[in-house]
């Protein structure tokens, strides 16, 4: 009896683990893209279907490309530089593939957090506080996750911003790690400032 306790004990244990693992690596993945640690970034995301997923999802949101733009004449002129010429004569390609790249996250995560400071005036309150409350916020915004597959999650999150605007991540098992395989926006039209949107699909909101 005890050896079979035991090893329902450690079943459920593994279970667990394995439900609970896509979320943790979704949240490190976040983290790392905070604290621009690239090699971690480089190591889960599948960057072919991510660039696609994504490419795809903005070209069926063609707003955001002149909300882009507006709001980035309103930025210092060394950072509307670098904006410009992603935005430039092949636009959204030269966007995703400067940009959706294992330095390009960090730079989207500071460029938000300098235009929610400084044009905006907004502070983001999710990314104060210690591990525990950082979580809390980030996963209290999860409206939907659902495992399609043993190696494949998806996890959809409410954009704290604008609530009908969703953004769907695709993790997938690689080996033992989980990586970040796809990612969508849903719904949603954007408002003036809308250059948060490209921080928010790469899932660091």
């Amino acid at each position: 009896m005890g050896r079979i306790f035991a090893a329902i004990s450690v079943l459920l244990l593994g279970c667990t683990v394995y439900v609970a693992s896509p979320f943790w690596a979704a949240w490190s993945l976040r983290e790392a893209i905070k604290a621009g640690d690239t090699a971690t970034i480089e190591r889960k995301v599948v960057w072919d279907s991510v660039r696609t997923s994504l490419r795809s999802s903005i070209a069926g949101n063609a707003q955001f490309l002149p909300e882009a733009t507006q709001a980035g004449e309103q930025v210092r002129p060394s950072m509307w530089q670098r904006v410009k010429a992603a935005f430039g004569q092949s636009m959204l390609d030269r966007f995703v593939e400067s940009y959706v790249t294992p330095e390009g996250l960090p730079k989207l995560f500071r460029y938000r957090k300098t235009w929610n400071g400084t044009v905006k005036g907004e502070t983001d309150d999710e990314d104060k506080g210690d591990f525990f409350e950082r979580a809390k916020v980030f996963y209290s915004r999860m409206s939907r996750a659902e495992f399609k597959s043993l190696t494949r999650i998806e996890i959809e999150m409410t954009d704290k911003f604008s609530p009908d605007r969703r953004y769907l991540s695709v993790m997938e098992l690689h080996g033992f790690e989980w990586k970040l395989a796809e990612l969508r926006i849903i719904g949603g039209t954007p408002k003036a400032g809308a250059m948060r949107t490209a921080r928010d699909v790469i899932g660091v909101q």
